[in-house]
């Protein structure tokens, strides 16, 4: 693999807050303190924990979800899956549910592309001037970003999806069912390196058994705003036992 595949093959994330936009009708000021808590969890992975030159982040904000690329392709999705893990697990227990989505591709900074007009009116490549007014535009792009944030809308529910075709193999410890894509069972998985994460960081590591009551919790309290397919396929793929038997009795308004 040359050094060109390498930084074009770079592994991603796609991440955001479930229900965000349902709780913004009701409740705008907790839906903020949901993506803050996604955002400082986010903020601590980087710079507590893989802040070196060789094992660097890269996040950028996207309405209520975060993309997260890597510096450099690898062959294993150890590092992504527990940062997955990690947070997803930190947030339930602050009651907030994620969804995340995991896959490959390039990545790069694409404002050459964009109309010299625009960009020589410019001081920082972010955002431009217009009139009384500000255009503010995103300098980055690629299929790591497409490719995860397009899987993540494959399914619906509190799910950790993964592209296994953009790795070598899965590393041990993860759980995971194989239908079109790999659905990762994130309550339950143990992938070394998640409490490493977790200390350095100063997320909560909370156990399986507290993160499967947890989310059973969580539907239960807001079945009445889920929909009938989110409830079943986070029980479905995340085994969430205590509510397995009862799948066939929900009924929700939403579908």
């Amino acid at each position: 693999m040359t050094n060109k595949d390498i930084l074009d093959n770079r592994w991603s994330i796609w991440i955001d807050v479930e229900g965000f936009s349902t709780l913004y009708t009701t409740n705008s000021k907790q839906a903020k303190l949901n993506l803050g808590f996604l955002m400082e969890a986010l903020y601590k992975v980087g710079s507590l924990v893989f802040n070196r030159e060789s094992e660097r982040l890269f996040i950028h904000q996207f309405g209520d979800g975060f993309a997260v690329m890597s510096d450099f392709h690898e062959d294993v999705p150890t590092r992504p899956l527990t940062i997955c893990i990690a947070i997803m697990r930190h947030l339930l227990k602050k009651g907030v549910v994620t969804k995340a989505a995991i896959s490959a591709g390039d990545f790069a900074d694409i404002s050459g592309c964009y109309p010299k007009e625009v960009m020589n009116a410019s001081d920082d490549g972010r955002h431009i001037k217009i009139g009384e007014g500000l255009m503010t535009i995103i300098p980055v792009m690629g299929m790591a970003l497409i490719s995860a944030h397009k899987l993540a809308d494959t399914d619906s529910g509190a799910l950790l999806l993964l592209d296994s075709l953009a790795f070598s193999k899965i590393p041990e410890g993860v759980i995971f069912r194989h239908e079109t894509t790999a659905i990762v069972d994130w309550v339950h998985s143990t992938v070394a390196g998640i409490e490493e994460i977790c200390e350095k960081s100063g997320l909560e590591n909370i156990t399986a058994m507290d993160a499967e009551t947890m989310l059973a919790s969580y539907i239960e309290a807001n079945k009445d705003m889920l929909s009938k397919k989110w409830i079943e396929r986070t029980i479905e793929t995340q085994s969430i036992k205590p509510l397995q038997r009862r799948l066939s009795t929900y009924e929700t308004s939403r579908i």
